[in-house]
């Protein structure tokens, strides 16, 4: 066991050589090679997640400030953006000029904008409310958008991105909500008639997944359950296979035993999921989102009938043909910045 940790401790002390050479002018092997010795270490070794820990601190010590591509900070770890030259409102627009219902978009920014100045100097960052602007700008007069970018900024100092993850936690998501759900007609469940439950205090997210470092404080992933509102009677899952399941809710607890907590939101990712409550308005709304979305459902359950939620990751440009829009009386697009540009662009 011994001469296997000293082998561990030579390597990493060789790929961190490999990057502090490749940071100079000298001849040496190109970073590629450390890239692909790691990765047969993580095919191969059984103790990778030890040595991959002992790689990072190595990185950070020689002034790295990003693994994986998630920059390292104090307090956080935030997913490095890549620049985006243009803004595009047409999906949006199109849909609207096409069923002609009311219908609402959101822009989330990701935590490297609200908390920008934490990153380092030379960070590459894209402006995303300057995107976001743009986008908003764009779009066809009668289509109702909502500034997600300054509900965040003001609540900067609140709980209201995960620190190991890329998501909002759902108290950003409720106060975004709040100001959705009145441009939408509703009066917004006040939040101290949820009750809050902690499910864990040892969340982990995707972006510890991704670079191991636990020196930042571990996250709280919340319930908010309001106990005199609507239920939830009819939960269908289609999947792009054409797989369907039904539930009788929306959260799966299974996911709080993974790496994926945040999966406790919807479960597993599917491309279609309808949504059923006992309340008898006759309002539907038809969600178009991704995975940012997931944690503010239960908010939007307490005021339609029904919810269908069309996966934007999975459908791509193709999700008007997923289902019928005209059915509905509401549409929302709600988007990380990120990801609509992804999708769209």
């Amino acid at each position: 066991m011994t001469v296997i940790l000293l082998f561990a401790v030579y390597l990493t002390v060789l790929i961190g050589t490999i990057r502090i050479f490749n940071h100079t002018e000298f001849p040496v092997p190109s970073s590629q090679f450390a890239e692909e010795l790691e990765e047969y270490l993580r095919q191969n070794l059984g103790f990778h997640d030890v040595l991959f820990q002992l790689k990072s601190r190595s990185d950070l010590m020689i002034g790295e400030k990003m693994i994986q591509g998630v920059y390292i900070t104090d307090e956080r770890l935030i997913e490095k953006q890549f620049s985006y030259q243009e803004s595009n409102a047409d999906p949006v627009n199109d849909f609207y000029q096409k069923y002609a219902i009311p219908t609402y978009l959101i822009l989330v920014p990701s935590a490297s904008e609200i908390y920008e100045s934490t990153l380092p100097a030379n960070a590459l960052n894209t402006n995303q409310e300057k995107l976001i602007k743009a986008v908003y700008a764009d779009t066809e007069t009668g289509i109702r958008c909502v500034d997600a970018y300054h509900i965040l900024s003001s609540l900067k100092d609140s709980y209201i991105y995960y620190r190991t993850d890329s998501h909002w936690t759902s108290y950003g998501a409720y106060y975004v909500y709040q100001s959705a759900i009145q441009k939408m007609g509703f009066t917004p469940v006040s939040y101290q008639n949820y009750v809050i439950s902690h499910l864990s205090t040892d969340f982990r997210g995707d972006l510890y997944q991704k670079t191991l470092y636990d020196t930042v404080k571990s996250d709280v992933l919340d319930c908010y359950t309001y106990e005199k509102g609507s239920k939830i009677t009819d939960v269908q899952m289609i999947f792009q296979n054409g797989t369907i399941r039904r539930r009788s809710d929306i959260y799966d607890k299974s996911a709080l035993e993974s790496e994926d907590m945040y999966r406790f939101y919807t479960g597993e990712p599917c491309q279609k999921m309808i949504i059923r409550t006992d309340l008898d308005n006759d309002k539907k709304l038809l969600l178009y989102k991704d995975d940012y979305a997931d944690c503010m459902i239960p908010f939007l359950v307490q005021h339609y009938s029904e919810i269908c939620v069309i996966n934007l990751k999975q459908t791509g440009c193709e999700f008007q043909s997923v289902t019928d829009p005209s059915e509905y009386t509401q549409a929302m697009f709600l988007c990380s910045v990120r990801n609509w540009q992804d999708i769209f662009q």
